[in-house]
């Protein structure tokens, strides 16, 4: 069974909350400092980067212009890709102190919050980021969902993990991905009816594409169900569309012997 929870979309998340602004040339240490730090960002040398920020950031006094908080928008998608999670969010608390409480910024430091460990930070940031279905077109409200979804089944609280992906299907929020990790739970649970019509509109959401593993899934709870002939197809098409794999090639095996 595969499962994937979405925190490699985080730097793509990022890219929508910070405005790229052109070079102003190396006058300006800060402007400088900045640029070699997106470089190394660039380039994944992230404690590089986070170390040209901190100097873009100190060399000012303090945040009064809005090149301050492009910075810091930097310095926290480092901080995380650097595997560095309290400190971005560290990072989010400036930003929010210094541009107000903006959803995204919600989302992002509840994101770091989740992955740093600290569950209750983390849910209480998905709160306040809003729950209505515009609040579940900000960026990073998605993942913010499923990042503390996903600790919470780390934690063992599986039936509040449910329960707040199925809230948050009850509000409005969609996504192959959501359907994809109910569907999981709902396995989990032996409840493969459930899991296979959550499957089932995952694999009909605009944005199936991202997510292979619901075709898989979905065979695999046919399997669960008995019904091996079905399962085997499905099985056989997922390889089809994307491609052969150890796992897909085994259960293949596997269900034409039943």
């Amino acid at each position: 069974m595969r499962k994937k929870t979405g925190y490699a979309a985080f730097a793509v998340l990022i890219g929508l909350v910070i405005t790229l602004s052109q070079g102003c040339g190396g006058k300006d240490s800060r402007y400088t400092y900045r640029d070699a730090g997106i470089t190394a960002l660039q380039e994944g040398n992230y404690e590089e980067a986070i170390a040209s920020f901190d100097k873009a950031i100190h060399s000012s006094k303090g945040l009064v212009q809005k090149v301050d908080i492009d910075i810091l928008k930097y310095r926290a998608e480092a901080e995380f890709l650097a595997g560095n999670y309290k400190e971005a969010g560290e990072t989010y608390d400036k930003l929010i102190k210094a541009d107000g409480k903006k959803p995204e910024y919600l989302n992002l430091r509840s994101i770091s919050r989740a992955e740093a460990g600290d569950l209750t930070g983390a849910l209480e940031d998905y709160k306040k980021s809003g729950e209505t279905e515009k609040d579940f077109k900000s960026p990073g409200k998605l993942n913010a969902l499923l990042s503390v979804g996903a600790l919470m089944e780390k934690n063992g609280a599986i039936e509040d993990a449910m329960a707040l992906y199925q809230e948050a299907l009850t509000a409005g929020q969609k996504g192959a991905r959501l359907y994809n990790q109910l569907g999981l739970l709902s396995m989990a649970k032996k409840d493969y009816d459930s899991a296979l019509s959550y499957f089932d509109r995952g694999l009909s959401s605009e944005d199936s594409g991202e997510v292979p593993e619901l075709l898989f899934n979905q065979a695999v709870a046919r399997e669960y169900k008995g019904d091996f002939k079905e399962a085997l197809t499905l099985m056989q098409k997922y390889v089809s569309v994307h491609g052969p794999d150890e796992a897909a090639e085994r259960e293949i095996t596997f269900l034409k012997t039943r």
